[in-house]
């Protein structure tokens, strides 16, 4: 059984070795069980195989815009953990998350969008209630990723059995603009 800190170091190598190209090639993970879930930004722009320089197919990879947690996130997740055993979720967000900032938007001008990017915008005011509607878009951003590594303890009990059995680790991170490097904010 995998180690959820091991298996974090696994991916910070492999995105070492991916953004810094004077140390080298891409790697990636032998055998059928993925290293990890990514439950990402839609507008990302990097796949999370390249950000965390594994070999395609060695991520589960869960994706909406403005990680809005709805059944498909968590039957996906639920999937990874009890199904293929990740040991690991990654939280990943990125700079200059357009959710966030349509969030950030909404809550200044005291406006809604209509459709479904009200959604996203609500799930995000949590975010803005937490941090101040002050800060900046990059600092909700952190704080939005460590709110949604938390409701997906609060919302999968079967996530939660296994974060507390040690079985599985959540990480909630960033990628740099200049360089692709990791900003962890929670484990």
């Amino acid at each position: 059984m995998s180690d959820p800190l091991i298996s974090w170091q696994h991916l910070r190598a492999g995105n070492e070795r991916s953004f810094v190209p004077a140390r080298g090639h891409r790697g990636g993970l032998a055998g059928a069980r993925p290293a990890a879930a990514v439950f990402r930004c839609a507008d990302a722009g990097l796949a999370s195989e390249l950000v965390f320089g594994q070999s395609w197919g060695s991520l589960i990879d869960v994706s909406t815009w403005g990680h809005v947690i709805d059944a498909g996130v968590l039957a996906a997740l639920e999937f990874a953990v009890d199904t293929k055993e990740v040991p690991l979720i990654v939280v990943l967000g990125h700079h200059d998350c357009q959710a966030v900032r349509t969030a950030a938007q909404a809550w200044n001008d005291a406006t809604m969008p209509d459709g479904a990017t009200r959604a996203t915008v609500e799930h995000v005011f949590g975010s803005i209630v937490h941090r101040g509607a002050g800060a900046s878009v990059e600092d909700l951003t952190a704080a939005h990723l460590v709110d949604t590594g938390l409701a997906l303890l609060e919302r999968s009990p079967a996530i939660a059995r296994r974060v507390d059995a040690g079985q599985c680790g959540i990480v909630c991170a960033s990628t740099d603009p200049m360089d692709g490097r990791l900003r962890v904010h929670a484990t």
